[in-house]
């Protein structure tokens, strides 16, 4: 008699997400590779005027309730979100979760539209995440350079997905998912490191992580699509529902069909504990 447990469909999606994970590496790079080629004037404008909208809001705001009434629905989809994190992903995920969204405020901040501090900015960011990962034992240097990669594909998906005039900015769009992929990256890189500490083998941990990040990532994005539309259309008649739903299933694709298996080619191993931690749950016996 099979006493194991048997896997879940979850379970078994993200372990064949692993199999193919240089199928979505090739195709991650290939797609790259053509949306920069042909758009990339377009791939700075997005950084570019997201940097100099949130400045240019950020500006007049003058009180909090004018914050509250400019943002509200952006406001309260990220403390879902980060409600979420700290639900199914643990302490660790929804303080990594915050810190990371607050990181990339000050970023956008600090940019403020310049076109010369871009690309530098960028470069820094690609480079300091190629040395920890190549040569930081932490988690988080294993998740930061394929969070890199994957975020000049999500951009790309963004810039081919069609688009309605009485949709909210495209810049509002791409700081919201970038904001949203970055938090989310990092707080799987915690859970994911967590396992890790108690000895699951990497494939394992990955897997365990990919899986507490379900509900986060599939709810956190919904919320956030929706505070998106209703930032702009406010409900009405006119709302692009059809390319927010597009814009949703990208979203959830990009994280589980190509950031979660591409993540796997870092060296979690070294980060695996020596002996496994087994939690052990006693039972009383009824007298």
């Amino acid at each position: 008699m099979d006493l194991r447990e048997k896997p879940g469909k979850v379970q078994k999606f993200l372990e064949l997400m692993l199999r193919f994970r240089l199928i979505a590496l090739v195709v991650m790079v290939i797609a790259t590779v053509s949306f920069v080629a042909t758009g990339w004037q377009e791939f700075l404008s997005f950084p570019l005027s997201s940097s100099e909208a949130f400045g240019m809001w950020f500006a007049e705001v003058e009180s909090v309730q004018s914050l509250w009434s400019s943002a509200q629905y952006l406001f309260a989809a990220s403390v879902a979100c980060f409600v979420l994190l700290f639900v199914f992903g643990g302490v660790r995920a929804g303080i990594a979760s915050m810190v990371t969204t607050l990181i990339s405020f000050a970023a956008l901040y600090v940019l403020d539209g310049g076109e010369g501090v871009v690309l530098p900015m960028f470069g820094i960011l690609a480079l300091l995440a190629l040395a920890l990962f190549l040569f930081v034992k932490n988690s988080v240097a294993c998740a930061l350079f394929p969070f890199v990669l994957c975020s000049l594909f999500l951009t790309g998906l963004l810039y081919v997905c069609p688009w309605s005039l009485s949709e909210s900015s495209m810049e509002l769009w791409w700081a919201a998912f970038a904001v949203f992929a970055f938090a989310n990256s990092m707080a799987f890189a915690f859970v994911a490191g967590k396992h890790l500490g108690a000895g699951v083998p990497q494939a394992g941990a990955l897997v365990k992580a990919a899986r507490q990040m379900l509900v986060p990532v599939l709810v956190g994005a919904l919320l956030l699509v929706v505070a998106v539309v209703q930032s702009r259309s406010a409900g009405s008649a006119e709302t692009p529902w059809l390319y927010a739903v597009l814009r949703y299933v990208i979203l959830a694709v990009w994280f589980f069909v190509f950031f979660f298996p591409i993540t796997s080619f870092a060296p979690w191993e070294r980060l695996r504990a020596g002996s496994r931690r087994v939690e052990m749950k006693s039972k009383k016996k009824k007298k």
